[in-house]
């Protein structure tokens, strides 16, 4: 199921399964949408009422007036949600999306948010995202020295006649992601940056300007640090698990990345012990 929430900046698209359960609202990484999240909401939907968001300006939600800053994020998102009429929930999110969540949950306060499971947190000052950058990118092509790292990993978006910037959208993922990733995973990311368009890098630059830090801080609810091994992210979860007041670590081996559409099944899992739903939960209380 499909829907749109009403903000005060227009329409918020999103996906839904489910009709019983605690309510779970899911926040996706950059550039992408709720679709990476498809494969894993029928299963979801077994346990949560669950709700995937498009981020403005992605997906099939409407894009604000200009480049929003993550704070604007979290309170256009926690507008969709209370137009959901969903007052206490757990929250998930991942990479860039999980700076949105945690504006959501300083937000909503401690009394709404149950349980926060975060997938590659960037735990980066705005002063250590280029140097953070270099290495994820292997120091660039022979002879590179870009003014900004943050150029080369999200450069503006420039559409052209001869489709150039389609071919760059592919090449894209080819270079940050690990080889061999499905063809379909790659369509699917390359579909949705090229929906986002030229707005596809306003989220990078929103976390690019956020300190996560002082909202990690702030969670009062247990947390949850589900991420693949292999993630660039991944070796960030144990500072981050003595940041925050209860939380815990689960990485799943032999995955790059992206869990909900590589092992949706094992995603789900994890969710649901954590939270204390499911036959599997259930089974182990």
């Amino acid at each position: 199921m499909r829907g749109y929430a009403q903000t005060s900046i227009g329409q918020v698209h999103y996906r839904h399964e489910g009709d019983s359960g605690p309510a779970i609202v899911f926040f996706h990484e950059s550039p992408l949408s709720s679709a990476i999240y498809a494969p894993a909401m029928p299963l979801l939907g077994r346990s949560f009422r669950a709700y995937a968001f498009d981020t403005p300006a992605h997906g099939f939600s409407d894009p604000p007036p200009g480049p929003p800053s993550i704070e604007d994020y979290g309170a256009t998102l926690l507008e969709a949600i209370d137009g959901l009429g969903l007052d206490r929930f757990v929250l998930a999110a991942c990479h860039t999306g999980v700076d949105i969540g945690l504006e959501v949950a300083r937000r909503a306060g401690p009394r709404r948010v149950s349980h926060a499971i975060l997938t590659g947190v960037p735990l980066l000052r705005p002063d250590e995202w280029e140097g953070w950058l270099q290495g994820v990118l292997g120091g660039g092509r022979e002879g590179e020295k870009p003014d900004s790292w943050k150029d080369v990993f999200a450069p503006d978006l420039h559409l052209s006649s001869d489709g150039a910037h389609v071919r760059w959208a592919w090449e894209r993922y080819g270079r940050i992601w690990a080889a061999g990733s499905p063809v379909d995973l790659i369509h699917m990311a390359v579909m949705q940056l090229l929906l986002a368009g030229p707005r596809y890098n306003w989220m990078y630059k929103a976390a690019f300007a956020y300190d996560p830090e002082p909202a990690l801080r702030e969670l009062e609810c247990p947390v949850l640090l589900l991420n693949a091994a292999g993630d660039p992210l991944a070796n960030k979860d144990a500072i981050v698990a003595s940041l925050v007041r209860d939380g815990r670590v689960v990485h799943v081996e032999g995955v790059p990345g992206q869990l909900p559409w590589r092992v949706p099944e094992r995603f789900v899992s994890e969710i649901e012990n954590f939270v204390g739903v499911g036959a599997t939960a259930q089974s182990r209380a």
